[in-house]
């Protein structure tokens, strides 16, 4: 059961850059994940074949224009208490329970930068996607042979008035993901604006694969996922800088599967309450 509890919503203006999911259109007709695994993404797309091997290469997560994924998620601006640890299984294996039901369903679509308003503006783009599914912000990506970089933060539409674009890219995910693999970045918005109003930033990223095990989604039970964790520092050039810490549970294939968002200022790993917490959902 997930119990609620209001949190205080953060400023737009303290916005943390944190991932959008990779998303791919995958089959609802097998309960568990086996080694092995095929994805296919379709006719006029490319299909994904796993090996369940523990690591996470690139061309075990694709990244299509178009893909949609459902994302069940707590209501915006309500708290919700998580568990990020999970448990030990049976076997010695940690496990992370995520087969609640409750929340409200989304829809996560990566969309091409090509033709968009803020085209211009973010050199080398390829897609982009809603930071978080409930709220109209886009981050905008580019996915490389041994990365995905964020390269900064737009507005849905020109008359938001909203875009934050990096000096240099952040790389948020680096293949091949394995357990133990860590990075860190640190990049500056340059000529930034949010809802008109001139921002800026520096931000620093550090990035851990920290912890493998299986995840339980109800419908779909994923025996070898890898979790990410993100925590990001922003400071600004008045006023106190923020601080978060995400986790985003990657497999081969279906790419992002779960998150976990804590709040504003939060240093403890194992935090208790997320702002956002989602996990594929039907």
């Amino acid at each position: 059961m997930l119990h609620c509890t209001m949190v205080r919503s953060s400023s737009v203006f303290s916005l943390v850059f944190l991932l959008a999911g990779c998303v791919v259109e995958a089959p609802a007709d097998r309960d568990v994940v086996e080694r092995d695994s095929f994805v296919s993404l379709g006719d006029s797309g490319p299909s994904c074949r796993g090996n369940n091997d523990g690591v996470i290469s690139r061309d075990e997560v694709v990244f299509l224009p178009g893909a949609e994924a459902r994302y069940r998620m707590n209501p915006s601006g309500v708290g919700v208490m998580v568990n990020p640890r999970g448990a030990m299984g049976p076997g010695g294996a940690r496990v992370w329970d995520f087969t609640s039901t409750q929340g409200e369903l989304h829809t996560l679509r990566l969309q091409l930068v090509s033709g968009a308003w803020f085209e211009s503006m973010f050199a080398g783009a390829q897609y982009a996607a809603r930071l978080d599914p409930r709220e109209p912000l886009l981050g905008v990506y580019r996915a490389t042979d041994t990365a995905v970089e964020l390269l900064g933060v737009a507005g849905e539409t020109s008359a938001q008035q909203t875009q934050l674009r990096y000096d240099v890219p952040v790389p948020l995910l680096r293949f091949p993901l394995a357990m133990g693999a860590t990075w860190s970045a640190t990049a500056t918005t340059v000529n930034g604006q949010v809802d008109g109003v001139p921002v800026a930033s520096r931000d620093r990223y550090d990035v851990t694969v920290d912890a493998r095990g299986e995840v339980q989604l109800g419908v779909l039970t994923f025996r070898d996922a890898l979790r990410v964790r993100v925590e990001v520092v922003q400071m600004f050039p008045a006023g106190p800088g923020r601080r978060r810490i995400q986790f985003l549970w990657m497999t081969e294939c279906y790419g992002e599967v779960a998150r976990m968002t804590s709040r504003d200022g939060e240093v403890d790993p194992d935090f208790t309450v997320a702002t956002e917490f989602r996990r594929l959902g039907f």
